[in-house]
């Protein structure tokens, strides 16, 4: 009944409150932190994994990046093949300004974008800009691989212990920066 229901709540407007915590990734030093309101850090994941591209400005499908900006998680998918998926609200109206101006996005799939954001829903997934981005645990994969390669299509990698200890911290609505 639970998974159900969080399900449909990724099919309603995105409820997009401000949450209690906020999490910062460091795409560099292979770190996320999550903070509380005040300012005090709560959690500290090392040695997390992102794309296999590294981290770009912006994500294209299929690229292997891990996307920059600030973003918040729409949806939580349990179960999920890499145990829970965190989804963030990408691509962002800023990202599609960017590929519009790099002559990468259509006009029309910007505008999309942009709608879907000023609606508060997911925007839409299908573009050049991909989607599905988020955090997520190893869950099949190999711990081994996690621990020494960045590994995913774009998304940020936790352990799965690391992953556990984050729920307790992430909720829908809470803000990431992806630096």
């Amino acid at each position: 009944m639970v998974s159900r229901l969080i399900i449909l709540a990724c099919l309603a407007p995105l409820a997009l409150a401000a949450a209690p915590y906020r999490a910062s990734v460091d795409t560099r030093a292979l770190v996320m932190v999550v903070r509380a309101a005040d300012g005090e850090v709560v959690a500290r994941y090392d040695g997390i994994s992102i794309g296999r591209g590294g981290a770009a400005a912006v994500h294209y499908r299929r690229d292997g990046t891990t996307p920059l900006g600030d973003f918040r998680i729409v949806a939580v998918r349990r179960p999920h093949r890499y145990g829970a998926f965190y989804q963030f609200d990408y691509p962002t109206p800023a990202h599609a300004e960017l590929a519009l101006a790099a002559g990468k996005l259509p006009r029309r799939s910007r505008d999309a974008i942009v709608r879907a954001a000023a609606a508060r829903r997911l925007a839409p997934q299908g573009t050049p800009l991909g989607g599905g981005i988020g955090i997520h645990g190893v869950g099949r994969g190999d711990p081994a691989i996690h621990a020494a390669f960045n590994w995913t299509t774009g998304c940020i990698a936790l352990s799965d212990a690391q992953l556990q200890d984050f729920s307790r911290w992430a909720r829908i609505g809470m803000q990431v920066e992806v630096r």
